[in-house]
């Protein structure tokens, strides 16, 4: 893919931009309204999902944020899809207090509702105060489980209808899988939840006891979610063939083959590096709310999958390259790998 480098302000924010026409991106309304390859990064984690936040929610009566440490993943992976449920942002805090750009997302979308996910020793007491400082006339509570895995059914269940009738299900104590799982979550309207890779969690067992759903969709090959939890999830079910399993040979293949099973018209990709964890948080509800998969990258090249992808969907017109050049470089856009 040939690109070349150019640089737009968008919402006073710098959003740096690979156009392969060379045409200026432009950011017309919500969601991302952009053409070519863009950028959307900043300095850090935390000004990087503001970024993020900026190009697809504009403030709106009664609306949600979701809010996340932005320094572990084990909570926030079943956060995306509900937020995407709520057409929300994800925001990260770090756990000292409150970052200025997370502030300045707060102050610019005035939402109704902020919902924090993890316990207070990913997300302190006190940053919720502050919140509640910043915004006083907003609802500010807490979601959050024994573990990772009792946060993500938590979420599943206050998020999400006691109808609803399908799930994903990813690995919880590794992230690649679980955020391009989330993007497919949330992109369906269907929780995400976490599993071990050889043991399903009892907080999972639980849930799926107390529920009635149909099917599952698993992703990750055998070494992220093992045939043995597949099987025994499937005994909750009611599908003839209730698990659907999408793997690829690693975390990039598994991504892209995610986006070519599940979103094989999207108009939007959005891209993120697979080697950390932060700014592919922040990128799930806004890959939903456009309707695109999350596929990842190692941040020097494209894998030939991703590729594969990006070059055959048809109906493809802007992919937005979440993170900075240390994150994904632009030789990530001249060969494959």
């Amino acid at each position: 893919m040939r690109t070349r480098r150019h640089a737009a302000i968008v919402g006073g924010l710098v959003v740096a931009g690979l156009l392969a026409t060379g045409a200026p991106a432009q950011a017309v309304s919500t969601p991302f309204a952009y053409t070519g390859i863009v950028r959307a990064a900043g300095a850090d984690r935390y000004e990087t999902a503001a970024v993020v936040s900026h190009g697809s929610f504009a403030p709106s009566p009664g609306s949600a944020l979701f809010l996340a440490s932005g320094e572990s993943f084990a909570d926030a992976l079943a956060d995306g899809p509900a937020a995407a449920g709520l057409d929300g942002p994800l925001l990260l805090t770090a756990a000292r207090g409150l970052p200025r750009p997370t502030i300045d997302v707060l102050k610019r979308l005035a939402p109704a509702f902020v919902h924090v996910v993890g316990g207070p020793d990913r997300v302190p007491d006190a940053v919720l105060s502050a919140v509640r400082a910043l915004l006083p006339t907003a609802t500010v509570d807490r979601t959050a489980g024994a573990d990772r895995y009792a946060t993500a059914t938590a979420i599943a269940t206050r998020f999400f209808p006691a109808n609803q009738t399908s799930f994903v299900l990813a690995r919880g104590d590794a992230f690649p899988d679980a955020v391009s799982g989330a993007a497919l979550a949330g992109g369906r309207g269907e929780p995400l939840l976490l599993t071990a890779p050889k043991a399903l969690p009892s907080t999972v067992t639980a849930w799926l006891n107390a529920s009635d759903r149909a099917r599952a969709t698993v992703i990750g090959g055998v070494d992220s979610v093992s045939d043995p939890v597949a099987d025994q999830v499937a005994l909750f079910l009611t599908d003839a063939d209730p698990v659907a399993r999408l793997s690829g040979a690693d975390r990039y293949d598994t991504a892209a083959v995610v986006a070519r099973t599940t979103f094989p018209d999207a108009e939007v990709a959005v891209l993120a590096t697979g080697r950390n964890f932060p700014d592919a948080l922040a990128a799930v509800p806004a890959a939903a709310v456009n309707g695109a998969p999350l596929l990842l990258v190692p941040g020097d090249c494209t894998p030939a999958a991703t590729d594969d992808y990006l070059s055959g969907a048809t109906s493809l017109g802007a992919t937005i390259v979440v993170g900075d050049e240390s994150a994904i470089s632009e030789e990530s856009f001249a060969g494959t790998c």
